[in-house]
C-alpha cells in the first residue's frame, strides 16, 4: 500500500503539461530559403527551453522550404512536431554546417499579435571567406 501511494504521490506531484496539438486556429506559411551561394548551408529553428530543431542542410543551388504555423489572435509562431504538437518558434536561422550558430543569419518571422503571417522566400549564401551567412529577400511567387 505505501508503495502505491508513493507512485501515486510522485505523478501527482510531477510537473502538468499541457501539449496543443493540430493546427485549429493556426495560420500556415512558408520560410522558403534558396541557397545562391558556392558552400552548403544548415537551417536551425530553436524552440522553447532552447530545443534544437535540425531543419536540414542546403546544398549549392537548392533550395529548403519549411511550413510554419501562426496564432494570429497571440502572435506566437509554432513549428509542428510528426505529433502536430505546437513547438514555439523563438528562434529561425541558417549558417554554415559546423558553426551554424556563430556564422548565423537570423530570418527575422513578425510575432505581432493580430497581424496575419506572411509567407517568405530568402537567397542566402555564405562561404569560406564570408564571417556570416547572408540573405536577402528574394522575388517571391508565394
Amino acid at each position: 500500500m505505501s508503495c502505491l501511494f508513493f507512485f501515486t504521490t510522485a505523478i501527482c506531484a510531477g510537473e502538468s503539461t499541457n501539449y496543443q496539438r493540430g493546427t485549429q486556429g493556426l495560420t500556415p506559411f512558408l520560410v522558403v530559403v534558396n541557397n545562391t551561394g558556392h558552400h552548403p548551408l544548415d537551417c536551425e529553428i530553436t524552440t522553447a527551453h532552447w530545443y534544437s530543431v535540425p531543419l536540414g542542410t542546403v546544398a549549392a543551388g537548392a533550395t529548403l522550404s519549411t511550413g510554419l504555423w501562426k496564432n494570429i489572435a497571440s502572435g506566437e509562431v509554432f513549428i509542428l512536431n510528426s505529433r502536430r504538437d505546437h513547438m514555439p518558434v523563438q528562434r529561425f536561422w541558417c549558417g554554415e554546417p559546423g558553426r551554424s550558430w556563430q556564422t548565423r543569419y537570423d530570418v527575422v518571422i513578425s510575432t505581432h499579435k493580430d497581424e496575419s503571417p506572411r509567407s517568405m522566400t530568402l537567397d542566402c549564401a555564405g562561404g569560406a571567406d564570408a564571417d556570416a551567412v547572408q540573405c536577402r529577400t528574394a522575388p517571391s511567387g508565394l
